[in-house]
């Protein structure tokens, strides 16, 4: 379910009317383009790129398993360093059930799934829904609808092919502060229903990650179970001035 946004409005003066308030709404709203407002948060998302491709992180994966209408359990839980090594995303397991292991000689580069709002102008409506605020920023809210004709597309990196989408993209800055994808077909094993959350977090004023959530639930008989995964990210500190990575040779 997606979490409803209320949007606020401040009024100076005497109590408007229910239509002035309306068309109030209707000509503030209507004034902003949701593809401009995606274009342009794209594009600093891209610009955004030298300045943070450097930060370090630490990255908690806890899987959850429930079967409803039971109590939730946490049944995994992995800790990785995550970096950039040339421009790609690469994990260093380094703890197993918050019990630290000897790091690999080698970092290791994921095959993760991914949901990317770059894909989002190709098979999807955009329309303006409103006003949030986030992270004590005020936020427009943008919601993707995929197009029911578009083509399917089975690659691990593009679950937007399969998905409704809501963005909250920063007014100020046009950061891309939080997503929500929702399946509207089966992919990639998931079922349709499934929902990927992606929140970030304002490091030094720069949005890195924050918060990955995936959850699903598959039918067992006449029973349900949801499947969870939970990435948290911390510890952010920048490569080389207040960290070092250090991997041994491999003989």
């Amino acid at each position: 379910m997606v979490r409803q946004e209320s949007a606020k409005l401040l009024f100076v003066g005497s109590i408007p009317t229910r239509t002035s308030i309306f068309f109030l709404c209707a000509h503030f709203l209507g004034a902003q383009d949701p593809r401009a407002l995606l274009d342009q948060a794209l594009q600093t998302k891209k610009d955004l790129y030298p300045r943070i491709k450097d930060y370090l992180g630490r990255e908690d994966i806890r899987y959850y398993r429930t079967e409803l209408p039971g109590k939730r359990k946490q049944t995994d839980w992995s800790t990785y360093d995550v970096f950039v090594v040339d421009r790609r995303r690469v994990f260093r397991l380094i703890a197993r059930n918050g019990k630290p292991i000897k790091p690999t000689d080698r970092p290791t580069v994921t095959n993760r799934i991914a949901f990317r709002v770059e894909d989002l102008p190709q098979n999807h409506a955009l329309t303006l829904r409103g006003e949030a605020t986030l992270l004590g920023r005020k936020c427009w809210v943008v919601e993707a609808i995929l197009n029911p004709a578009s083509p399917d597309n089975v690659s691990r990196e593009a679950g937007m092919s399969a998905s409704d989408a809501t963005l909250w993209i920063d007014q100020q800055t046009h950061y891309l502060l939080k997503e929500e994808s929702r399946l509207r077909r089966r992919w990639n094993g998931f079922p349709e229903g499934s929902v990927v959350t992606y929140e970030a977090l304002l490091h030094q004023d720069l949005p890195l990650t924050g918060r990955i959530h995936l959850q699903r639930e598959i039918p067992r008989g006449k029973t349900q179970t949801l499947l969870e995964t939970e990435q948290i990210y911390s510890d952010y500190r920048r490569f080389g001035a207040e960290s070092a990575i250090e991997f041994n040779p491999v003989n």
